[in-house]
């Protein structure tokens, strides 16, 4: 990736096409062993975004995952880990109040909503570990 990056830029949509422009950023997001890296191409994304060249959501998952994992309050509520009772929610977000409004501008549904998309995948998987089959 860092070499891609160095010779083309960002690998956005313009360049290399959707699924490749989001493999990239899905790539850049797990490289978490290289945070310097990780912390690099935030701004490569949200250029890219502001160019309409890749989707909200690789920014904001990316910003997040850079910001949680320096220990600081998360921008756009991406990030969530699990609770005491092993249900999931986000890490602490930067002005709680102002999250759907950031989000909105990514495209992005708000905060309630994908904390109950998350809960029904995790109702399922839980079903579906008790109830293979």
């Amino acid at each position: 990736m860092k070499e891609i990056i160095g010779t083309h830029g960002w690998p956005g949509v313009s360049l290399v096409g959707e699924d490749a422009a989001k493999a990239a950023s899905l790539v850049v997001q797990h490289s978490v062993s290289d945070p310097e890296f990780m912390d690099e191409c935030v701004s490569l994304l949200e250029d890219a975004f502001a160019k309409e060249d890749l989707a909200g959501w690789q920014f904001a998952f990316l910003q997040d995952r850079v910001l949680t994992l320096s220990g600081n309050r998360q921008y756009y509520g991406t990030q969530f880990d699990v609770n005491e009772n092993g249900w999931p929610t986000p890490f602490p977000i930067e002005d709680f109040a102002t999250v759907n409004e950031r989000r909105a501008r990514l495209g992005l549904n708000s905060i309630e909503e994908r904390l109950e998309q998350m809960t029904v995948q995790d109702r399922k998987r839980r079903a579906d570990i008790q109830h293979p089959g």
